[in-house]
């Protein structure tokens, strides 16, 4: 698994575990990840320090 992988998946569950999988939404149509009133391209899951678990 690379590094890039390993991170995204640490961000992924830290917001599914911290907003509840009903309110986080990978949104493969737009390439976003949908959470909250809001979102971000899915690419910013692979960055370091998006989420505290990846700080």
């Amino acid at each position: 698994m690379t590094e890039e992988t390993r991170i995204a998946l640490k961000n992924y569950d830290w917001l599914v575990r911290n907003r509840g999988p009903d309110d986080v939404e990978l949104a493969w149509g737009s390439n976003t990840i949908v959470y909250g009133d809001g979102g971000e391209v899915i690419e910013t899951l692979c960055e370091s320090g998006f989420t505290p678990a990846t700080r």
